[in-house]
């Protein structure tokens, strides 16, 4: 395959992968929990995001701000999808109104003060998928100290939960070197350790894929873990 047709197809994959998983959810919506709904309004919303991000690029049209705000309603939607999903019931909306209002006014801090619209929101970015990932290690471990674990890999919720987990690990790290790079006026370096973001945006839509097509087993079958 032709390089140039590679690099045009992997530009595009924070499009086209949400889209593959979209279609899975659609193929399946019969079979799907009705409480997944939010996750198919997430794929929504991000294949949007990426496809105005991707024609804006293309065509040089100024879109950092978009990146913002996604960060803003990523953190907002994800969070109250993970917490819906731990086996507590006691503290949920209590997490979930500490971790958006705290979040928020970082938000709030960063465009004024560190990272304005114009500027790419690497701070905002990596501490939205720094609180994403907490939220999936506690939801690991909750599962670690329950039954459910001896049947985990037929559970929906493992693997839709596993894939935020995976690509929000990979993200803190990246975004980490990326804005060494670019702060030390190495941008060619850090376009080339962002273009590594590649291979979690592909794991992260595999392993959803894979969550909602464990829903295909029969009812009885079926670990739930809501």
């Amino acid at each position: 395959m032709d390089m140039a047709v590679l690099e045009r197809i992997l530009l595009s994959d924070d499009t086209y992968m949400p889209l593959i998983t979209l279609l899975v959810y659609l193929v399946l919506w019969n079979q799907i929990n009705r409480k997944e709904f939010l996750l198919f309004i997430y794929l929504v919303i991000t294949i949007l995001f990426t496809a105005i991000t991707n024609v804006t690029g293309f065509y040089k049209i100024h879109n950092l701000p978009l990146y913002h705000f996604y960060s803003l309603f990523e953190v907002a939607f994800v969070s109250y999808y993970l917490i819906k999903k731990l086996p507590v019931k006691t503290f949920k909306r209590n997490l979930y109104v500490l971790i958006n209002t705290g979040f928020v006014l970082f938000w709030l801090i960063n465009i004024l003060f560190l990272e304005p619209l114009s500027a790419f929101n690497s701070n905002t970015s990596s501490l939205s998928n720094m609180i994403i990932l907490v939220l999936c290690m506690y939801y690991m471990l909750e599962l670690s100290k329950s039954d459910d674990i001896l049947n985990f890999q037929k559970s929906p919720s493992f693997w839709i939960v596993s894939a935020f987990f995976v690509y929000s690990a990979t993200s803190i790290l990246v975004f980490a070197v990326y804005k060494y790079y670019i702060l030390s006026n190495m941008s060619a370096e850090g376009t080339k350790v962002y273009s590594i973001m590649h291979v979690p945006i592909i794991a992260k839509f595999i392993m959803l894929s894979v969550g909602l097509l464990c829903y295909k087993r029969p009812s009885s079958q079926r670990l739930l873990l809501l």
